[in-house]
């Protein structure tokens, strides 16, 4: 369980975990806005997908995350459960996991309805940070984005002020993050709004969430579709396909 020793020095535990709180962050988003279209950008051991394949109104699923681990159970982890066959659902879902990195573009995610990136940018060195908002921004132009990323005013709250993570290339306070996101919406034409997971104990309210979060909602009625001048782009390795269809007994996955 995730924690963090406050001044007292007493151990505060949160609840639920804040990875889990980040997840539900994004269920919640889902419940809200009803996205049918969702890819989850670094998606690491599918948890996020998995919690997102019983939401109904889902119908296509993908993960992109650049190491081979993963992928070796992901797929397992997704496929259909006992509830799959006795509550069947009432729209197919296909899910695709592919190997490749954030900054690369594949014609198969533009258009989304949400993509996520869920504590990815801070694994980004400077390099790949500077092609990131014009990959996911630009190319994939989805309608809505979510970024999490670790508040760094936080981290003395731990008992080891340093990175949360040895991968870690940076990890920005929230005037870092928040000037960062408004000059991405601002050139890519999106709002954006900041929240976070993860209270603060008590006494320690001035230094935010654990984890900070920017929504950001693209300034337009529906996600921009790939222009057909442009040539497409399959850069992306299938590692996965999984494909539920629809039944009035039982649901049938194929999986690839």
């Amino acid at each position: 369980m995730e924690h963090c020793e406050v001044l007292s020095k007493k151990v505060i535990e949160f609840k639920p975990p804040v990875y889990e709180q980040r997840y539900y962050f994004v269920k919640n988003l889902v419940n809200q806005h009803g996205h049918k279209k969702i890819a989850d950008l670094g998606f690491g051991d599918a948890t996020l997908l998995w919690m997102l394949k019983y939401h109904r109104c889902v119908q296509y699923l993908v993960g992109v995350d650049i190491a081979a681990k993963p992928f070796e159970w992901g797929g397992g982890r997704l496929s259909p459960g006992v509830g799959s066959y006795i509550i069947p659902r009432e729209l197919d879902l296909t899910i695709t996991l592919y190997r490749g990195s954030a900054v690369q573009k594949d014609s198969r995610l533009c258009g989304f309805d949400l993509i996520t990136c869920i504590e990815l940018i801070e694994h980004l060195d400077s390099e790949d940070l500077a092609k990131f908002p014009e990959v996911v921004f630009g190319y994939f132009s989805p309608g809505m984005v979510v970024i999490s990323t670790p508040n760094s005013e936080f981290n003395p709250l731990f008992p080891a002020s340093t990175f949360r993570d040895p991968d870690h290339r940076f990890e920005w306070n929230r005037k870092q993050f928040q000037m960062w996101a408004l000059d991405v919406a601002k050139l890519y034409h999106y709002s954006v709004e900041f929240s976070g997971v993860g209270d603060p104990p008590a006494g320690a309210e001035h230094v935010g969430y654990c984890t900070q979060i920017g929504v950001f909602q693209k300034n337009s009625t529906k996600p921009t579709e790939l222009s057909i001048s442009e040539p497409e782009e399959h850069v992306y390795e299938v590692v996965s396909f999984l494909w539920e269809v629809t039944a009035r007994v039982r649901s049938t996955w194929i999986r690839m």
